[in-house]
């Protein structure tokens, strides 16, 4: 900036020099008139030409200046804001860095039935929960977003989410590569192999959720890349991890000093599948021998927590069975759930298209075989005799087929027994991603929601997903008992069953 004061004040003495020597020619040529002979017609010419060329290279100067002052003045207020932004961050940084290092006072206090539904965590800087992904499909991941949701939405802290996996890529990648797996969950845990996916077989769950509508209940942090690079890129951060397996237990909310006398009536069914067992084996051993259920209390063990992100570790997220102990609460949850986890518009624009191509009414059906033990033993009968019962023919005999089962020639009893076929392979193009499989499935979800009749496959999440959008559910107590992941408390204790 020097450099150019320095030209900007050279111009302007050159400008006064110039001047000065203007007004003496002037007054020389002034006082030589008097004394000299009048001047001929060409040289009065000269003259005249002589002074337009002196004030042209005067104003030619004094325009040079103004464009120099007006430059000096023009990148001064682009660097100012520049400066501005780079220190305000910087000083963000550093006060960001050192919160994060500092953990805060633990509270011992009792939690009330108000503290609920209240927000918990007063903080000056943003605070994170996210979970790990499991390596199954688009609905498991479902499953362990609305655990989060949930408990970030009780922490009061922003809630990450993290992109899709393609289900046929992790079963293949599995497959092929089952002893490496088994091997690295034994060291580091479950669910590497979506940790590990290639981001060319991920897909943004803005893409699938519409994050607007969730971020009505509580702030969204979208990450877009594969999950090991998202631990890299966060490491930097102060980490809380957290790991609780359904073999075990559950997750409430709090349970008032009053009612803990009351967890000892609670009806609980371990799962004792090697999955569980394997997914927190410091918690399995430390519970080893404890009475279960092993309740875990949201607030009071994680409320005061100062780390910068609670990492819902292993399967902790996926089989949370997060259970609210007040009614009301509950309620709250599931109407968080209902309302804000829905397909983002551009699943329903595609979905929709299709719909407005089917045969009205029409009926749908899920059948589930490639790597589903039970629906994969079934019948085509298990399904015809369902679709019987509910007296599908009588409302149409168009029949839509959501299902991974390639062959075709399987579902000639349908054929048979007088229905009208109709396959998503029909209306959609691939692109040739390794996700193309879970985006049909999307679709098939929604067109199976607006069918007339529907009939899913057995202990599907897929179709549970559908059942629910569909309100085909267990109810008691005007809370939903089936295919959703948070409930009750009190439907857990024997005397309410």
């Amino acid at each position: 900036m020097s450099s150019s004061y320095t030209r900007s004040n050279f111009t302007w003495k050159s400008v006064r020099n110039l001047i000065n020597h203007g007004e003496t020619k002037q007054r020389f040529q002034t006082s030589s008139a008097a004394v000299h002979e009048p001047h001929s017609p060409l040289e009065d010419f000269y003259t005249l030409q002589m002074s337009r060329l002196f004030y042209l290279i005067v104003f030619f100067h004094l325009l040079t200046a103004l464009l120099v002052v007006a430059a000096q003045y023009y990148f001064l207020s682009l660097e100012y804001p520049l400066r501005y932004t780079m220190k305000t961050v910087q000083t963000r940084s550093a006060v960001e860095s050192n919160l994060s290092h500092r953990r805060g006072i633990r509270e011992n206090n009792k939690h009330s039935h108000n503290e609920v539904s209240k927000v918990h965590v007063q903080t000056p800087r943003r605070l994170y929960l996210t979970y790990q992904p499991p390596d199954g499909g688009w609905n498991n991941h479902r499953i362990a977003l609305e655990n989060a949701l949930i408990m970030a939405k009780l922490l009061n802290r922003t809630l990450i989410v993290h992109p899709l996996a393609s289900h046929d890529m992790a079963i293949f990648s599995r497959r092929k590569n089952l002893v490496f797996w088994r091997n690295l969950e034994k060291r580091w845990g479950i669910n590497w192999v979506y940790n590990l996916m290639a981001e060319r077989d991920l897909v943004p769950i803005s893409e699938v959720l519409d994050l607007q509508l969730m971020r009505r209940v509580l702030d969204v942090h979208e990450v877009k890349t594969n999950h090991k690079k998202f631990l890299e890129e966060f490491a930097n951060f102060k980490w809380h991890h957290v790991c609780h397996s359904d073999a075990l237990g559950f997750w409430v909310d709090a349970i008032p000093s009053e009612n803990v006398s009351s967890t000892r009536e609670i009806e609980f069914v371990p799962n004792n599948s090697s999955r569980s067992i394997r997914a927190c084996p410091r918690e399995i051993e430390r519970y080893m021998n404890a009475s279960k259920p092993v309740i875990r209390q949201i607030l009071s063990e994680l409320k005061n927590e100062r780390a910068d992100i609670i990492y819902l570790s292993q399967d902790t997220s996926y089989k949370a069975n997060v259970r609210l102990f007040h009614k009301e609460d509950a309620k709250q949850a599931l109407q968080w759930i209902l309302n804000n986890i829905k397909f983002s518009p551009q699943i329903y624009q595609k979905a929709f298209q299709i719909l407005s191509i089917l045969p009205q009414p029409f009926n749908a059906i899920h059948v589930r075989r490639t790597d589903h033990k039970i629906s994969a033993s079934m019948a085509p009968s298990h399904w015809l005799n369902s679709m019987a019962q509910k007296h599908f023919l009588k409302i149409s005999a168009a029949l839509y087929v959501a299902t991974d089962e390639p062959n075709k020639a399987w579902f000639e009893p349908f054929h048979r027994a007088g229905y009208q076929l109709y396959f998503s392979d029909e209306f959609f193009n691939p692109s040739g991603r390794s996700f193309d499989m879970d985006i049909k499935g999307l679709y098939d979800q929604v067109i199976c929601i607006h069918a007339k009749l529907f009939v899913g496959s057995k202990s599907s999440s897929f179709s549970g997903f559908i059942y629910r959008s569909r309100g085909e559910v267990m109810r008691k107590d005007g809370l939903i008992l089936s295919h959703m992941p948070v409930g009750w408390f009190a439907h857990k204790l024997k005397r309410q069953n």
